[in-house]
């Protein structure tokens, strides 16, 4: 919704803002708030772009620490405190700045996290993109789906829905370090008793199958007719499952996103511009376009759920990685699936929480947490890079702001993360990243109150009550 202005007010509620200007529109002639331009020299900006990186480098190493908490950081709790309140930015343009936020920082985390190696295995990579195969099916289209929902929807509803949220994270955070910090301390007094245990619960060996796979596949007499077949599909799986991005999976989880987008793109989500097909909004064509969508979605997914199954028939077939079948049985598939499905309606919905969602099903699919986190980051690529091509078709932001707010959080994870880990592994104080987004948490929850105050005095409780987008 607009923002309309009366010129000459002054006042704290009867203003745009200290960084927007009351402007006449050329094409209404009425007056409206402009936001300063994001390089504009104020004082209050440039300690903003200061604090940014700084903040957004913390986020990322929640990340690379394992600490999955932390992955909300980038963007959705900055959201409030930093663009709402301090930098003026409204809701809706703030959520998009947050997009630039969590793509640029989710895409150097996930470029660091390629090149690690999974604790249990040296050999395999953190990041388990078998299934992510399976989150990536659902996740683009939940983000679209929850993101047009949310076009209709209030602010004053989105705004009581994302306070339910943060109030709701607010406890877990803080548990989540009270337990960080209570394993540290046992970690520094020389007990890694908790540590080896944990290992035990994640349902995995201390050396996972991959490791003692050869000598199981060297001693176990196999009734097979041809060994020779069975030999080349290990060798093939073995390689597969160690290289840094295996061919299949990137191919179906681009493939997904590919297909999502082909379909998205073709419906228009800004009343004001048709869609590259020519389609309007709040048009009969451009709902029909979500059947199509279902459709298309349910037909890429069956094909890609037999593929998965007949993979599995043939691990089982020479005992390879046999506690990791995630398209067997069918339930477990629909489990995981379920997960992402939450994952990409929450994000888009709210545009925070996907990791709320995604780690705990994946800590229940068999991860442990490590792994569970890295694999979390990389599906997280996926849903900001849909959220920014979202925003770059629909022109929500210009140029200069997205490769501003962009660039600023690809500093904050080049240089500001990697300071983070540092002192991180020396002084041991883990907790205190989550402390850090505890604290946020709570200022985002105070942010939200003061911009429903502020924007509902400034403009009255019709802006609040009223849908962004709204069909006659």
């Amino acid at each position: 919704m607009t923002e309309v202005c009366q010129p000459n007010q002054t006042g704290f509620f009867h203003s745009c803002g200290q960084f927007s200007q009351c402007e006449q529109n050329a094409a209404t002639l009425a007056y409206q708030c402009q936001h300063d331009s994001p390089f504009t020299p104020k004082a209050g900006i440039i300690i903003s772009y200061i604090l940014t990186p700084v903040l957004i480098g913390i986020g990322i190493l929640g990340g690379m620490g394992g600490i999955y908490m932390s992955l909300q950081f980038q963007g959705g709790v900055l959201k409030g405190p930093l663009l709402e309140m301090i930098l003026n930015y409204s809701q809706s343009e703030a959520t998009h700045i947050a997009y630039c936020f969590m793509f640029g920082g989710t895409l150097l985390n996930t470029a660091l996290l390629m090149f690690e190696k999974n604790p249990e295995d040296e050999r395999r990579p953190i990041i388990n993109y078998r299934i992510a195969i399976i989150f990536n099916l659902a996740v683009p289209f939940a983000t679209n789906l929850g993101s047009s929902l949310a076009s209709f929807l209030p602010q004053l509803y989105t705004l009581i829905l994302q306070e339910l949220f943060l109030f709701g994270v607010a406890p877990i955070l803080w548990q989540k370090a009270k337990d960080a910090k209570k394993a540290e301390l046992k970690i520094s007094e020389g007990s890694k008793k908790e540590n080896t245990q944990n290992l035990n619960d994640s349902n995995l060996n201390p050396k996972i199958e991959l490791q003692t796979i050869e000598g199981i596949h060297e001693q176990q007499e196999y009734k097979i007719s041809d060994a020779n077949s069975n030999e080349s599909l290990y060798s093939h799986f073995k390689q597969e499952s160690e290289n840094i991005l295996p061919l299949m999976p990137i191919l179906f989880i681009l493939g997904s996103f590919g297909l999502n987008q082909i379909f998205i793109q073709m419906r228009s989500t800004n009343p004001n511009k048709p869609s590259y097909v020519g389609i309007e909004d709040c048009t009969w064509q451009n709902d029909f376009m979500i059947f199509i969508l279902i459709l298309a979605n349910v037909l890429y997914d069956y094909l890609i759920w037999q593929f998965g199954t007949k993979q599995e028939k043939q691990f089982n077939q020479i005992n390879f990685l046999p506690k990791e079948r995630y398209f067997t049985p069918i339930s477990k598939f629909f489990k995981i699936y379920a997960g992402g499905f939450l994952a990409g309606f929450v994000s888009g919905f709210l545009g925070m929480g996907a990791g709320f969602v995604m780690v705990p099903t994946l800590l229940f699919s068999g991860l442990i947490p490590r792994c569970a986190s890295a694999t979390s980051a990389f599906i997280y690529l996926m849903i900001s890079l849909n959220n920014l091509i979202t925003l770059l078709t629909n022109h929500y932001l210009d140029w200069q702001t997205i490769l501003l707010f962009t660039g600023l959080a690809i500093i904050g994870g080049s240089i500001f993360a990697k300071i983070g880990y540092i002192l991180l592994a020396k002084y041991k104080i883990g907790y205190f990243v989550i402390l850090i987004v505890f604290s946020l948490d709570i200022a985002n929850i105070v942010s939200q109150i003061y911009y429903g105050v502020v924007f509902g005095k400034r403009y009255g409780l019709d802006y609040l009550t009223h849908a962004n987008k709204e069909c006659q």
